[in-house]
C-alpha cells in the first residue's frame, strides 16, 4: 500500500511533464487553426489527439530516462535539476517505476489514438499513430536508438512538432493545404530549436557516447544554424498570415518571436563560444518557452476568431 501511494510522485520524477506540451500545445493550436479555417470544431477528436500526442511525448521522455540509467550516462555533474526529470538516475524512482510509467503512458496514448481512429474510421490515423509510438520508443530504446545518430533533431521535429500539427489540422479540415502545411512547418522548426539547444548544451557530455548534429557541424555552427532555420520559420509564418489571418495577427506573432526567440533566448545564446557545465540548464528551457507562448496564444486567437466568425461546434 505504501508503495502504491508513493508511485505517482515517483512516476512524476521520470516523466518530464513540461516537455509533453511540446506536442500537446501544437496539436491544440493546429486543431483550432483548422477549425477556424473551415468554421467547424470537432471537440472530441481534438481532445483525443491531444491526449494521444502528449502521452507519446511522455513515452519518449521516460524511454530516455531508462536509457540514461541503464547506460550510466547521467550523474550529479550532468543533472539539469529540472522538476520531473532525472528521477530514475537520482534514485527518486526505481526501474520498475519507470517501466510501469512507460507502459501506462503507452496505454493512455494508445487507447485514445485507437478511439480516435475508430471514430473517424481512418486506417491512415491508425498507421500514423503506430509510427508515432514506434518513434517515441525507439528514440532511446532498442538495438539502434536514433538518439545515437545526428538525425534525432530532424526525426523529433518531424513527429513531435510537424506531423502532429499537420494531422491535427487535417482532422478538423479533412484536407492538407498550403496554410496548414506552413503552420506545421513552424511547429516542426520550434521542436528542432528545442532539440538542437539540448544537444548543443550536451556537446561535451555526449562525446564518445553518441554523435549528434553539433558533433558533425561543430559547436558554433550548431548555434549559427538557428538563424537560417528561423528565417524559414518567418517565411512560413508570412505564408500562414497572408492566406489565413489579418495583419494584426501577423504583427502579434512577430512580437512573440521578438520577445521569446530573440530577447529571452537567442541574443545571449548567439554569443556563446564554447560549451560550459551550466549551459543546458540555463538555455535548454528557452525554446520550450517559445513553443508555450506561440502555440498558447495562437490557440486563444484561433478560438476567438472561430467564435467571432460564428463557427459551428460539434462533439464528433
Amino acid at each position: 500500500m505504501k508503495w502504491a501511494i508513493g508511485f505517482p510522485k515517483r512516476a512524476y520524477t521520470v516523466m518530464e511533464v513540461r516537455t509533453g506540451f511540446a506536442t500537446g500545445l501544437p496539436i491544440l493550436s493546429s486543431g483550432l487553426f483548422g477549425a477556424y479555417l473551415v468554421g467547424e470544431l470537432k471537440v472530441i477528436p481534438l481532445l483525443l489527439f491531444i491526449i494521444c500526442g502528449y502521452s507519446f511525448n511522455i513515452v519518449a521522455n521516460v524511454a530516455n530516462e531508462i536509457r540514461a540509467y541503464l547506460k550510466n550516462e547521467e550523474d550529479e555533474s550532468t543533472f539539469t535539476e529540472h522538476l520531473g526529470s532525472e528521477g530514475l538516475v537520482r534514485g527518486d524512482a526505481t526501474l520498475l517505476d519507470a517501466c510501469l510509467t512507460l507502459l501506462g503512458m503507452i496505454g493512455v496514448g494508445g487507447l485514445s489514438g485507437l478511439l480516435l481512429a475508430w471514430l473517424l474510421q481512418s486506417w491512415l490515423l491508425f498507421t500514423l499513430g503506430c509510427l508515432g509510438l514506434l518513434a517515441a520508443i525507439t528514440y532511446s530504446l532498442g538495438p539502434k536508438p536514433y538518439i545515437l545518430y545526428p538525425i534525432g533533431e530532424f526525426v523529433s521535429g518531424l513527429f513531435v512538432g510537424g506531423l502532429s500539427s499537420l494531422v491535427s489540422s487535417w482532422i478538423q479540415t479533412g484536407s492538407v493545404t498550403i496554410n496548414t502545411l506552413s503552420f506545421a512547418l513552424i511547429s516542426m522548426l520550434m521542436t528542432v530549436f528545442l532539440m538542437s539547444t539540448n544537444n548543443t548544451g550536451d556537446y561535451e557530455k555526449d562525446l564518445g557516447v553518441r554523435k549528434t548534429l553539433p558533433h558533425i557541424i561543430g559547436f558554433r555552427n550548431s548555434i549559427l544554424i538557428i538563424i537560417p532555420e528561423f528565417i524559414l520559420l518567418l517565411l512560413a509564418w508570412t505564408v500562414v498570415c497572408l492566406t489565413s489571418f489579418h495583419w494584426w495577427v501577423f504583427l502579434f506573432g512577430l512580437g512573440i518571436f521578438a520577445l521569446q526567440w530573440y530577447w529571452r533566448w537567442y541574443r545571449q545564446y548567439y554569443k556563446i563560444e564554447a560549451v560550459y557545465p551550466e549551459m543546458g540548464r540555463e538555455f535548454g528551457p528557452r525554446p520550450l518557452l517559445l513553443i508555450y507562448h506561440f502555440h498558447g496564444w495562437m490557440s486563444i486567437i484561433c478560438l476567438v476568431l472561430f467564435f467571432l466568425n460564428k463557427g459551428i461546434v460539434n462533439w464528433i
